[in-house]
């Protein structure tokens, strides 16, 4: 039984229960909404390199909003600025479904679109991140990241497999519909928490709080690995942007949602069976090696493409081996880091594990215009495989790093 995850912290801590569940409906649909945009992409325009370069429009903001977005995590309250950052994420929403019933709609819109939410969710994420140690007592809180991680993986899953059917049987306006509503139930359940001040003195916010975030992070030179391995994996060997152009010449679009769920079900058996990493002390080490396993998962990937089934068992296994990794990063930071930097450190974070697919989906998309599919993703995973070792390993901090519980 000590191999499977603990789910006590639900009972235990009702605030961080209802933001468990408020977040699982809403990355859920957020979810269904990242099938449809490249989905939609790729109707108007046949390009892979179309898909891929949604995710560079989406980088832009991410950059300039993410530290400002930690800043403001830490000067305001965290709930709020959840709140507000959902109702806009939900209008965002409803201007797609608006141009797309009106056949409005341009890869131009879409662009559009995928950036202004990208800049919400730097807004959003750090306020999260940095929310949910304030919900439950530290001793706690290792307890909390395989529960976190049980609510992307969810969303992954559920998300796109459901994502894959709305479009091919109702259309993209109700596809974004769906996302729509479960957005109205993540705010209702963040407004019944009570108020979660940091301090009662308020702190305003400027470049001198980013900086202060900045330093810190240069100063704990154990954390860089946690950063650095993860978007070198993540940018040579991203598969994603690849995915409709496989539906849509081996597999067909109604398996569509089945390539990114096959990721978040590899995540979601790593994340059940996550009680084994309680008693792991190395770190920086699990981080490294699932990190450059990750990268070997998307050679086979792409060596088996023609061959549906398996091919979806060796997107299971990145994911599995994808998420270890997020486990031990997310732990080190929630472990170390202090409540005052919190928001900031999560601005650094979410800029991390967020730049990387970003990054990784231009370039793979670019590989397979230029060479094939399955080439891109052989020669990202061998890359992946080999720099994520040699990097984890020649970052010394990081990689001696020894939990402190």
């Amino acid at each position: 039984m000590s191999l499977f995850i603990d789910t006590s912290p639900l009972k235990t801590y009702p605030l961080y229960r209802k933001v468990f569940f408020g977040q699982l409906i809403s990355i859920f649909g957020s979810q269904i909404t990242n099938v449809a945009l490249p989905w939609q992409i790729y109707a108007l325009t046949g390009s892979a390199f179309d898909v891929g370069a949604m995710a560079m429009v989406q980088l832009v903001p991410l950059l300039s909003m993410g530290m400002i977005g930690g800043a403001i995590a830490d000067s305001f309250e965290r709930r709020w600025v959840c709140i507000i950052s959902e109702i806009l994420l939900a209008l965002c929403n409803a201007i797609l479904i608006l141009l797309t019933l009106t056949d409005s709609i341009t890869v131009g819109w879409i662009y559009a679109m995928g950036a202004c939410m990208s800049a919400l969710n730097a807004l959003h994420r750090p306020a999260f991140s940095a929310l949910i140690p304030q919900l439950v007592p530290k001793t706690a809180l290792s307890r909390i990241s395989p529960l976190n991680s049980f609510i992307s993986n969810f969303g992954m899953i559920a998300g796109p497999a459901l994502g894959g059917l709305l479009i091919s049987q109702f259309g993209i306006a109700w596809t974004y519909t769906v996302d729509l509503l479960t957005y109205l139930f993540a705010i209702s359940m963040l407004l019944q928490l009570p108020s979660l001040k940091i301090s009662s003195d308020f702190i305003p916010v400027s470049f001198k709080r980013i900086r202060e975030g900045m330093a810190y992070v240069k100063e704990r030179r154990d954390l860089h690995g946690t950063y650095i391995v993860d978007i070198i994996a993540m940018t040579l060997a991203f598969p994603n942007p690849l995915f409709p152009l496989l539906a849509a010449s081996i597999a067909g679009a109604d398996k569509l949602g089945w390539y990114y769920s096959s990721i978040a079900i590899g995540a979601l058996i790593a994340t059940l069976t996550s009680r084994w990493t309680l008693f792991k002390k190395h770190h920086g080490q699990m981080i490294t090696f699932s990190a450059s396993l990750w990268g070997l998962c998307i050679v086979l990937f792409g060596l088996s493409l023609n061959f549906f089934y398996l091919s979806l068992f060796f997107l299971m296994a990145a994911g599995f081996f994808d998420m270890v990794s997020g486990i031990f990063r997310s732990t080190m930071w929630n472990e170390t880091i202090p409540h005052d930097k919190r928001g900031r450190l999560a601005s650094v974070e979410m800029l991390s594990y967020a730049s990387g697919p970003l990054i990784g989906s231009t370039l793979m998309g670019w590989m397979a215009d230029v060479w094939s599919a399955s080439q891109a993703l052989m020669i990202g995973g061998v890359s992946c495989f080999i720099i994520c070792l040699l990097g984890g390993w020649s970052l010394r901090a990081f990689w001696q790093y020894e939990a402190q519980a």
